[in-house]
């Protein structure tokens, strides 16, 4: 994990000097909502303590060195101030260098490039498009995939249009070693392979049989680990607000190459298929001089994903996703550096109208994630919903 070399004094001086009433905090996930929220507790002068279930924090939005590539969880742009960016230059005074996604280097197949230099008719007509985010128009439909993976977030499509969509020189594991930092900057403990049984009022139950006491409990954790919790402590008002949740899931190959090819162009987008694969070292140079970090993903299409079923399992994706490859990236397979796969993934979790985060208040339990109510998708919902927990654990203790 690169660790940034000195963090911002004034955060850590927010948290010293805060002097507010502490609250026990017990956080239940340490990925970017569980890790975001400890940084907002904190700095509200609680007492805090998180626990992550598996071997190491940061869970989707994480990745792992590997000769000099840094393999995670499929592809991810960073949106420019946007919340997780907004943290990432708040917890260090060392430069996040990134470089935007050209639009001009991006191909919707069959229809071009997004921006073509030398047609100034099309990329006007394009650019008009995304502007105005006519849905029926290929283009859009393709910045779309690309900016957000499913979804429709407009504000993602506005930055993808102005060049604001980004690749950091640090990776997933330096944006998710900053929060690391700052945390144990001021004495918070984050402790991994532990898994929380159960929970109830002021307490949680943990898998080596320990019992930790607690004021308030933030679960910051998947929907399904969050629902198995709670439905411990109201098992009505748990299916009554996790029922209608509904969740689109993705396959992903993740290559360190020793060839470029894509050539010139940053993304190639198949609208149809709902599959994309972005280079990342051609976006931003400064991640190797040489070779090609290529994230590949196929979006949707089983049978409990939104939209139409198409594939009989995650295998078959995936195979659709390798013969994509095989298509887009010629010769990929023989130029195998580092790779990284997953069948299934969790993209995006929605409830028709997303959860409220005080829904369980009352039992000392708020919720954070990319599947409690804010405005922000992927890792900037994630970031978003778990700084909003934070700054409720005085309102629900008041």
């Amino acid at each position: 994990m690169n660790l940034p070399h000195r963090l911002n004094c004034e955060w850590v001086d927010d948290v010293k000097a805060s002097g507010r009433c502490m609250v026990r905090v017990l956080i239940v996930g340490g990925g970017l909502a569980g890790l975001s929220a400890a940084l907002e507790a904190t700095s509200a002068g609680h007492h805090v303590v998180a626990l992550e279930r598996s071997s190491r924090i940061g869970g989707r939005g994480t990745s792992q060195p590997l000769d000099g590539f840094s393999i995670g969880h499929g592809p991810h742009l960073l949106m420019k101030n946007g919340p997780l960016h907004s943290l990432s230059k708040k917890l260090s005074r060392v430069r996040l260098a990134s470089a935007p996604l050209r639009p001009h280097r991006c191909e919707i197949l069959g229809h071009g490039l997004v921006r073509p230099i030398g047609d100034v008719t099309r990329a006007a007509l394009n650019k008009r498009a995304l502007k105005s985010n006519d849905l029926e128009h290929p283009i859009v439909k393709g910045a779309h995939l690309l900016a957000n993976w499913g979804q429709e977030n407009n504000e993602r499509l506005k930055a993808f249009n102005k060049g604001q969509l980004l690749v950091s020189n640090e990776g997933w594991a330096g944006l998710v070693g900053r929060m690391a930092a700052a945390l144990d900057e001021v004495g918070v403990f984050i402790e991994c392979g532990l898994e929380v049984n159960r929970i109830e009022q002021g307490k949680a139950h943990l898998s080596d049989g320990r019992t930790i006491e607690t004021d308030v409990i933030v679960l910051a954790c998947g929907s399904k680990t969050a629902r198995r919790l709670l439905s411990g402590i109201d098992k009505t008002a748990t299916e009554l607000q996790f029922s209608n949740l509904s969740r689109t899931t993705a396959s992903t190959i993740e290559l360190g190459l020793d060839s470029k090819p894509l050539g010139e162009r940053q993304a190639i987008v198949d609208v149809d298929q709902k599959m994309a694969v972005i280079d990342y070292i051609g976006v931003q140079p400064r991640l190797g001089p040489h070779g090609s970090h290529l994230a590949a993903i196929a979006v949707g299409g089983l049978e409990h994903d939104e939209g139409p079923t198409i594939y009989a399992s995650s295998q078959e994706r995936m195979a659709a996703l390798e013969t994509f490859l095989d298509a887009r990236a010629l010769g990929w397979k023989n130029h195998i550096i580092q790779e990284g796969r997953q069948s299934k993934i969790t993209l995006h979790e929605t409830a028709g109208q997303q959860l409220d985060p005080l829904a369980f208040a009352e039992h000392g339990v708020i919720l954070a994630g990319t599947w409690v109510e804010n405005e922000h998708s992927l890792a900037d919902g994630a970031v978003a919903a778990g700084r909003k927990a934070g700054r409720l654990i005085t309102k629900i203790q008041s």
